[in-house]
């Protein structure tokens, strides 16, 4: 076991069994279109069952497509289910679908074409001059297409193992550990395949008793920092909240301004407040989370007219390490609560210089009127003083009458504001205010936790200095693994009852709205995988200089992910 990996750094040595196997698979599925939501995702689904299976190894293990439930597209995913010798159970994941390939320009014809995109690497070069340097330091080593590193090699890699191991089980020397192959859709939009692979995991342990020790994911990862040598393995995962904002101002006419307040101006001072700003990083054991950023910012106008925008809304995108729903919806409050009167007192100040300037100059006091003030509420707080005002079933019916308004396909996000500013609405309040609720997705982050896998990876990078493999704690991107454990302590109640479109899947009764959001908590909980993300080399992943490192990918990383196997099972060994 300790020497298996030796002789796998450079092209010419990695061109062996697992190389040539683990590239012809990656040709095999990024030539399928299989961009997320839509059919490609179906039809790669279903050769990832065929790859799996072919030259005779039908009977080898259970494989097949298990159909995500209540997916409007009718997807799937793939799995595999190898028997070892005993119920410990690990799972190797990887996701199926990709970005769009519009990005390509005008090689867009051959993006999902390595071999026609490798002919035209001067142009692609050309369009794309940050894979100059690559293509001079390892020619000939590197691998171009949408896919091929986000994460179909990824997926190729695992169905190499998978099948390795059924061959040497099927020549009498069967890994101890049972294993179970998903390849899911829907990881670049919502997720929907990895929820549906909580619920088939947890029948799949029910029927034959299984005790999963962890999952095996193969994204990719990627440099750090330029010029940096590491090939890194994550032991936990980043996680994402999306905060949403309504801000609402007051109405007037624009020739009179400052009798209202315009909705953009306060939503602008909040965005320069949060955005890129590194105090709401999450910073953990030497990883600092990105800042949050907005996604999205516009008012409530649907045409031209001369009265103030009154009513505002953007979200936020937050990642996390530790911090959860409630702890940041509450940094929120602080900061909107203390930037409305920074704000206010501005506008104030704007008047008296407007109002100094119409008459000539010298002090001029302010209108007779009240002082400008305004409030800072979550979604639960504002649903709750609808409540106390009309009534619970009133309440409901207004918002189940929004729901209604809307076709099922809206987008979640412009679901969520539209039923926030709805129960605004209700409440009768005025501005200036600011409700602070949450949209979809919610993605949990993962802590590295005491466990025979991250023992197994620890070892494993130990044992192979020649490689440069470091051990980090949080993938620093977003994955399905976020959704195979849930950190305890987490405070999901803030969540789900601060975000308007949740549907509860765990203990609601009532059938979900057409548009709805959820995730299978308990499942989730009662899941508790360990995580470890073991994955491809790469660059440029959802842009069109998109590349894999064969030599690492295709040739050393199937070799790495059989060797974690077995230091796993040798583990358990000791252990008894």
């Amino acid at each position: 076991m300790e020497g298996m990996c030796e002789g796998m750094s450079t092209v010419g040595d990695a061109r062996d069994e697992w190389f040539e196997t683990v590239r012809r698979l990656t040709l095999r599925l990024v030539g399928i279109r299989s961009v997320s939501p839509g059919p490609g995702e179906i039809a790669v689904a279903r050769e990832v069952v065929r790859l799996l299976q072919e030259d005779g190894l039908e009977g080898a293990f259970e494989a097949g497509l298990d159909p995500v439930a209540g997916d409007p597209y009718g997807r799937v995913n793939a799995y595999a289910y190898l028997k070892g010798a005993t119920q410990r159970a690990v799972v190797l994941l990887g996701h199926i679908d990709t970005v769009n390939t519009a990005d390509y320009g005008p090689l867009e014809e051959w993006a999902l074409d390595p071999e026609a995109l490798a002919a035209r690497l001067d142009a692609l070069a050309a369009s794309a001059p940050e894979i100059a340097p690559d293509l001079a330091e390892r020619p000939g080593d590197w691998l171009f297409g949408r896919g091929v590193v986000d994460m179909k090699s990824g997926v190729a890699a695992n169905i190499a193992v998978l099948r390795h191991l059924a061959r040497r089980a099927r020549e009498g020397a069967p890994l101890p550990l049972s294993v179970i192959l998903l390849a899911t859709p829907d990881e670049e939009n919502e997720s929907a395949g990895v929820l549906q692979a909580v619920r088939f995991l947890a029948a799949l342990r029910e029927r034959d008793g299984l005790e999963y020790v962890g999952a095996i994911n193969t994204d990719y990862t990627t440099p750090r920092s330029p010029g940096d040598p590491h090939r890194y393995i994550y032991t936990g995962t980043i996680g994402k909240l999306l905060p949403s904002f309504l801000v609402v101002g007051k109405e007037s006419h624009v020739g009179d301004p400052f009798d209202g307040l315009d909705a953009n101006l306060l939503a602008a001072e909040l965005i320069r407040d949060l955005s890129m700003n590194a105090e709401l990083c999450d910073v953990v054991r030497g990883q600092a989370t990105p800042p949050p950023v907005t996604l999205h910012a516009a008012d409530l106008k649907v045409g031209y007219d001369v009265q103030l925008p009154f009513a505002a809304s953007f979200y936020l995108n937050v990642l996390t390490f530790t911090t959860g729903p409630g702890a940041l919806l509450e940094r929120l409050r602080v900061r909107a609560e203390a930037t409305m009167p920074r704000l206010l007192g501005h506008v104030d100040a704007m008047e008296r210089a407007w109002l100094a300037a119409r008459a000539g100059g010298g002090a001029s006091p302010l209108p007779d009127r009240p002082a400008r003030a305004g409030i800072v509420l979550n979604y639960a707080e504002l649903h709750a003083r609808a409540v106390a005002r009309l009534g619970e079933d009133a309440v409901r019916d207004a918002l189940d009458a929004e729901w209604a308004r809307w076709p099922a396909s809206l987008d979640k996000r412009e679901r969520s504001l539209r039923l926030t500013h709805r129960l605004w609405t209700l409440n009768g309040e005025r501005g200036p205010a600011v409700v602070i609720y949450y949209s979809p997705p919610y993605y949990p982050h993962i802590a590295a936790a005491p466990c025979a896998l991250h023992e197994a990876v620890a070892a494993l990078a130990a044992a192979h200095p020649e490689l440069d493999l470091s051990l980090e704690e949080y993938f620093p991107f977003l994955s399905d693994m976020s959704y195979l454990r849930l950190e305890p302590g987490v405070d999901v109640a803030a969540l789900t009852a601060n975000m308007p479109v949740w549907h509860d899947q765990d203990t609601a009764d009532a059938p979900a709205h057409l548009g709805a959001y959820g995730l299978p908590l308990d499942d989730i909980r009662a899941l508790d995988l360990p995580v470890v993300n073991l994955g491809v080399y790469g660059k440029g992943a959802h842009q069109r200089g998109e590349r894999v490192l064969m030599s690492y990918s295709f040739g050393t990383l199937p070799r790495l992910i059989v060797e974690t196997l077995e230091r796993l099972a040798a583990l358990r060994v000791t252990e008894a």
